[in-house]
């Protein structure tokens, strides 16, 4: 396949060789195996009105964000 370069030494691959697919595909390096879960988000209501938005790291850390309305 010819390619072309840009300026850093990038390739840059001609449409006409590029195939659509209905699947995405990961590029790069993948996530190590090791990963645990995500983080999690969590609405702190009070007669259904959120008043704080609590997220959890993966590593544990918390972070509290208070809602006020005006």
């Amino acid at each position: 396949m010819t390619a072309g370069r840009l300026d850093g030494g990038r390739s840059v691959v001609p449409a006409c060789r590029v195939l659509s697919g209905e699947h995405a595909v990961r590029i790069g390096e993948p996530e190590p195996a090791s990963a645990g879960p995500g983080p999690k988000v969590e609405l702190v209501r009070e007669g259904g009105v959120v008043r704080a938005i609590e997220v959890v790291c993966s590593c544990g850390e918390r972070i509290t964000i208070q809602c006020e309305y005006g």
